[in-house]
């Protein structure tokens, strides 16, 4: 959508920060250890695979990649359920100043996602070639490996990736950071450049569409309250301390769906999105029972719970056609602002609602 107007936006809950948030343990999202025989590298430089998990893209977990150019990073995911998952992101990565790849495998079993490369990912739970992979951001390139085991995603730039594909249930996933330099596409034997791989965060789940556009008199704001400290003095002079600008780039760490490599060619600035829905039906809000979460598509049963409110920041997307080439100025990474959400009858089963979405940094 040109000039980030609104259409019919998506919402990207994250589902491992959501089951760590009910009880699960962190150690259920691990990174396999070192392992010269199996080509894994588990050698953190700075972070942890905790941290992968955080949901504070600028908190960067550095791999030792440079040390073993061949080695691969494995990071498993077990949602522990049959829960419907059909998107992967990656938050400010460099895999390409790193020379690297992603490389994404699913299973119903533990032992699916355990093997270098996906090698033991079983093509009766999942067929990479019979799934089509989808670039959202900056994941122009998506190839299924020639055992359907896997499919390899290469970024254009550092920064922030985002792919779909279609509703999966499996439980177990892996995601393999590998080298990308002379073997690309879905070569398995490429090698690490000399900068170290870094990815600050990891997100996993179901997006969700909204069924139709919010109401016209929406409101669209960028705003520097609480950015910066404007006092007056006794005289009536006024200054400013201006504490951030809002998001951060750097030439070697950006704030999620920014593509500048410096500070002062960045909009500054919070996003602001206040939203306002008419005409909802009752099951594109509520699902049929509250007492048990069902496999219901509706917005709390996939987006209100899974953030727990305003608790959990998530991806937000203006619209559901932005995808591919320049998508990122079109989502944000935020929270919302209201920690209720009200649902207004306006007539029997049908609601009006209201929603604001605030840009995090």
């Amino acid at each position: 959508m040109a000039n980030m107007n609104i259409g019919t936006p998506r919402f990207y809950p994250d589902e491992v920060s959501y089951l760590m948030s009910r009880g699960v343990a962190a150690t259920e999202f691990a990174v396999t250890a070192s392992n010269t025989g199996n080509k894994f590298m588990g050698t953190f430089t700075t972070g942890s695979a905790a941290e992968l998990f955080d949901l504070r893209p600028l908190n960067k977990v550095t791999f030792d990649t440079s040390a073993d150019t061949d080695a691969h990073v494995l990071i498993t995911i077990d949602t522990q359920s049959t829960s419907k998952k059909n998107y992967i992101a990656l938050l400010n990565h460099n895999l390409v100043t790193a020379v690297g790849k992603i490389r994404i495998f699913a299973g119903d079993a533990a032992s699916d996602v355990t093997a270098v490369d996906g090698a033991n990912a079983d093509t009766a739970d999942i067929t990479w070639a019979n799934d089509t992979v989808i670039e959202v951001v900056n994941g122009d390139t998506t190839t299924a490996a020639s055992n359907d085991k896997s499919v390899v995603v290469e970024p254009a730039t550092d920064g922030s990736t985002i792919v779909r594909f279609a509703e999966q249930t499996n439980r177990y996933w892996g995601i393999q950071l590998e080298g990308n330099t002379t073997n690309t596409g879905v070569a398995t034997n490429g090698t690490w450049g000399s900068t170290d791989a870094f990815v600050g965060c990891v997100m996993i789940g179901e997006y969700f569409e909204m069924p139709h556009s919010p109401d016209l008199d929406l409101t669209r704001m960028i705003s520097y309250n609480r950015l910066n400290d404007l006092q007056e003095s006794h005289g009536g002079q006024r200054f400013s301390n201006l504490k951030t600008i809002g998001r951060t780039a750097t030439s070697t760490s950006k704030s999620p769906f920014t593509t500048a490599s410096n500070q002062y060619d960045m909009y500054g600035g919070r996003i602001i999105y206040d939203m306002k829905y008419s005409f909802l039906s009752n099951t594109e809000l509520m699902p049929d029972e509250y007492d048990i979460i069902a496999d219901d598509d509706n917005f709390i049963s996939d987006v209100w719970n899974k953030t727990n409110g305003n608790h959990l920041p998530f991806i937000f997307s203006i619209d559901k056609s932005s995808e591919g080439d320049n998508a990122e100025s079109e989502h944000i990474f935020g929270r919302f602002a209201n920690n209720s959400l009200d649902m207004t009858q306006v007539a029997p089963e049908i609601y009006n609602v209201s929603l604001t979405v605030e840009e995090e940094f």
